[in-house]
């Protein structure tokens, strides 16, 4: 990204050529197009460096604050009244739309080595919390493990194999052909105290710690995972543990941010990216990236003192993590007229994986807008391959749901397509700055700027 040009501040980012862009949008039976737009100067205004400016005082929080940004917590919080700040800097008055949800899950976990839990481990990196809720400590016992060969293991899957089992050892169990509740119950019914699964070890991807989920309410035996040279390493040595895993139920009570760009057509788009990040760590690309990039535009599109046709919102929601919480509520709270007037969700999320793709929001047929089009135009003429995103574990699935068109932008999160993952700290504490492709992050911006600029239309 260039150095900002503080004296391009009108006119050229505002500049609508007359030529228009081929891009046609069938949506409440109106045919729509989109003009090209010169938006060089709104997009020379960001910066690689204030938006790594962003993601650091994001790190900077969440580690003031326990290690984590999820909502209801004071990391979260104290997000907020960095996102207003920023905004109100910039000219914006903001306000929070307050709701309320039931959150429960894993709130804390830990694992440690030796008698007395003399070592302790690094969540994200040497274990993961599966589930299960309470405390054991003692002597680790393996469960017909596999470790030579093609490793292939049926570690736990029958009661079987637990025949001859030291009730209140703590059960080590390989991953391998049955899911982690079928190998989970099988060690509380032989008396397990708690269960640990190591990593199959039969695949370059399958060494490391690794997440997952073990469901069941009653599930009162702590139960984690781990690395395969661990695993392989406790279960050859005699070994104790200490392990601890706490499950909790309770109202998280939270906010979005919003702040808005008035137009003069009554109509609005939406920028949105969710606030808020999991548990176990900063949650930087997951995702201080999309509210960076948010941010950013945000802050420049009022400084370059544009008044677009439509209006801009820029949203940064709540309880994504949780259930897409705050995004769902912004939708069920707008009356018809509202949902009518939104021409159209963009969203951010992952914005700045240290392997990264470049997707464009598309693939929804009647939900698609044409500015997605004109985003990935925008991502060819600067060298890049935009790839189609069509999932939907996103904020931009409410909006999709209620029949307003989506489109956004996204970098990749765990699926491996043959590059290699996109981002191996996805949810894990190792989400820090130094996650961040910061190159691809302006890329990124870069692109929400013109997409922005363009569907909003320069008066």
């Amino acid at each position: 990204m260039k150095t900002p040009r503080r004296w391009l501040l009108i006119g050229i980012a505002a500049v609508v050529v007359v030529a228009l862009v081929a891009v046609w949008f069938q949506w409440n039976n109106r045919p729509r197009i989109i003009p090209a737009v010169d938006s060089a100067a709104l997009r020379e205004a960001i910066t690689t460096e204030d938006l790594m400016a962003h993601i650091r005082e994001l790190e900077r929080i969440a580690d003031a604050n326990g290690g984590n940004r999820q909502a209801g917590t004071p990391g979260h919080e104290a997000s907020m009244a960095y996102v207003e700040a920023q905004l109100k800097e910039a000219g914006y008055e903001t306000r929070r739309q307050e709701f309320s949800y039931e959150r429960s899950g894993i709130v804390d976990a830990s694992l440690a080595v030796g008698p007395g839990g003399e070592q302790a481990l690094t969540r994200g990196e040497d274990f993961q919390p599966l589930g299960g809720s309470g405390s054991a400590a003692g002597r680790v016992t393996a469960v017909d493990v596999n470790l030579e060969g093609d490793r292939r293991s049926t570690s736990g899957c029958q009661e079987d194999d637990f025949e001859g089992f030291p009730a209140g050892d703590i059960a080590l169990l390989q991953r391998g052909s049955c899911t982690f509740l079928a190998k989970t119950l099988n060690a509380r019914q032989a008396g397990a105290s708690a269960v640990v699964v190591f990593n199959q070890g039969d695949a370059d991807d399958r060494t490391g710690v690794f997440m997952g989920q073990v469901q069941d309410a009653d599930l009162d035996i702590p139960v984690v995972t781990t690395t395969y040279d661990m695993g392989a390493a406790w279960a050859t040595q005699p070994t104790e543990l200490t392990l601890n895993v706490e499950w909790r139920e309770g109202m998280v009570e939270t906010a979005n941010v919003l702040a808005d760009l008035p137009g003069t057509s009554g109509r609005t788009v939406v920028v949105g990216a969710h606030l808020d990040g999991v548990s176990s760590g900063a949650g930087i690309n997951d995702n201080g990236s999309g509210v960076a990039v948010a941010l950013e535009v945000a802050r420049h599109l009022a400084e370059v003192g544009v008044q677009p046709e439509h209006g801009v919102r820029f949203a940064f929601w709540s309880g994504e993590e949780d259930g897409l919480w705050g995004s769902t509520h912004y939708v069920q709270d707008l009356d018809e007229p509202a949902r009518q007037a939104t021409e159209v969700y963009l969203n951010l999320d992952m914005v700045g994986s240290p392997n990264p793709t470049p997707y464009v929001y598309a693939g929804f047929g009647e939900g698609d807008h044409p500015v997605g089009k004109v985003m990935a135009d925008h991502l060819r003429e600067q060298g890049a391959e935009p790839v189609d995103a069509t999932f939907e574990d996103s904020d931009h699935r409410p909006f999709l749901y209620a029949d307003i068109p989506v489109g956004g932008l996204f970098t990749g999160a765990y699926l491996d397509e043959g590059a290699g993952v996109p981002d191996p700290c996805y949810h894990e504490s190792c989400d820090r700055a130094d996650n961040i492709d910061a190159d691809m992050l302006g890329l990124m911006a870069d692109t929400l700027a013109h997409g922005v600029l363009a569907v909003a239309r320069p008066a």
